[in-house]
């Protein structure tokens, strides 16, 4: 996603400097216009890959997920400030049914972006998490959140 950010801003720069043009807002839209002119031409000659492709939609999933997010670090909170030896931490195996590198990769980031969870070790199986409480894991959850992270949401 960075070098999709990357490769946008870049371009954009690239163009208002080279045509020293950037007082109106038609500019700007030349600007922009020929930007994606120049990603398509990359993306058709193989100079972008798919997690290009794939970045919108995985930054809508972070937005989508983000009240659940913060539901789940305000809960670990509670339950650190108040000292609940409950819980019982351990390192859990979590099969993944992805078949490339970047859908594993997208699977692994919104693991460790879920408060409790860390994602330790990644092999061609699958993951290898650390979580805070081992009675909390839901494997339904994690096989739609994999699916979404994949696939953008089919069921």
């Amino acid at each position: 996603m960075l070098h999709a950010a990357a490769l946008l801003s870049g371009l954009l720069v690239l163009w208002i400097l080279v045509t020293q043009r950037a007082s109106s807002p038609q500019d700007w839209i030349i600007a922009g216009v020929a930007v994606v002119a120049c990603v398509i031409v990359a993306l058709r000659f193989g100079g972008a890959s798919r997690a290009f492709i794939r970045a919108p939609r995985l930054f809508a999933l972070n937005v989508a997920r983000a009240g659940a997010v913060v539901r789940g670090t305000l809960s670990t909170l509670r339950a650190a400030i108040s000292a609940d030896v409950t819980m019982k931490p351990a390192l859990v195996r979590v099969r993944s049914r992805a078949h490339g590198v970047a859908e594993r990769a997208s699977f692994a980031n919104m693991i460790s972006a879920t408060p409790g969870m860390a994602v330790v070790e990644t092999d061609a199986d699958g993951l290898l998490v650390h979580v805070i409480n081992e009675d909390s894991i839901d494997a339904a959850d994690l096989g739609r959140l994999e699916d979404m992270a994949a696939g953008g949401g089919r069921r």
